[in-house]
């Protein structure tokens, strides 16, 4: 006959245990709701907020927490989060010396970032705020090393006038548009988005198919042409008005076209 004998594992002391229960409850809480540390962590919104929203409301959203707050302290409020998330790798820091200005800062975040309160509720798989800030980080380390970081930004191309405020929000605008059809493509969306970053995470397709139009923004025509203040002569990349910036892109193939490599 066999005897079953208990084995001798030691067990965890109540230190060790309080550890293991607080880290449980954690993880349980990220499968529950899918907001993560990294939102609470930058900022953009409090723990407290939502804990005490859900409470009330099981369905309870940004919207919910912030219904009473302006329009602009809500934007002021996710831009500064998403600021200081991109702010820990020093990319925009490069960006601001190298000739970007704040407001243009602003310009690139209100482009490619929903700075709105989002209805979506928090335990609702589709709430991407998590997302947004992983697609923000993947887009500004792909423009960096693919285009800011490029050699052509210190010559002989005229490349570093994409800082210029003008310049910058145009080819923002044109940027976007194209990358556009990726993200919508690769991720089987139901529609194009507004807001580019604020979409599930890009996969590495993407990320790629990302970075090709970024080059194709390096190696545009328009970087090689001569500076004048003779539309048909050159390209006067003094001139920081916004109608005559869309004129001399478009003229030089800066397009949705171009980037995509469709022209």
């Amino acid at each position: 006959m066999t005897t079953l004998t208990a084995t001798s594992a030691r067990r965890p002391d109540t230190k060790e245990l309080f550890v293991l229960l607080v880290r449980l409850h954690d993880d349980v809480r990220q499968i529950q709701y899918p907001y993560s540390a990294k939102v609470l962590k930058w900022g953009i919104i409090q723990d407290s907020e939502i804990e005490d929203a859900l409470k009330a409301n099981p369905d309870a959203s940004e919207r919910t927490v912030w219904r009473g707050e302006t329009a602009g302290d809500v934007a002021m409020r996710i831009a500064g989060g998403l600021t200081a998330f991109i702010d820990q790798d020093g990319y925009r820091e490069k960006w601001l010396t190298a000739g970007l200005s704040e407001g243009s800062w602003k310009t690139f975040l209100d482009q490619y970032c929903m700075l709105k309160a989002d209805s979506t509720p928090f335990n609702d798989s589709q709430y991407l705020r998590n997302a947004e800030m992983d697609n923000l980080l993947s887009l500004v380390k792909i423009l960096d090393e693919t285009i800011f970081s490029s050699p052509a930004m210190k010559g002989p191309t005229r490349l570093n006038v994409s800082f210029k405020s003008k310049w910058w929000k145009e080819c923002h605008r044109v940027f976007s548009v194209a990358v556009t059809e990726p993200i919508y493509r690769q991720l089987g969306l139901s529609n194009r988005p507004d807001k580019l970053c604020h979409t599930p995470e890009w996969t590495d397709n993407v990320k790629k198919e990302i970075r090709e139009i970024a080059q194709r923004w390096v190696t545009c025509p328009i970087w090689e042409r001569t500076q004048s203040t003779n539309s048909q002569e050159g390209v006067d990349f003094t001139n920081n008005n916004e109608a005559t910036v869309k004129g001399f892109l478009s003229n030089n193939k800066f397009t949705t076209l171009y980037l995509e490599g469709r022209t």
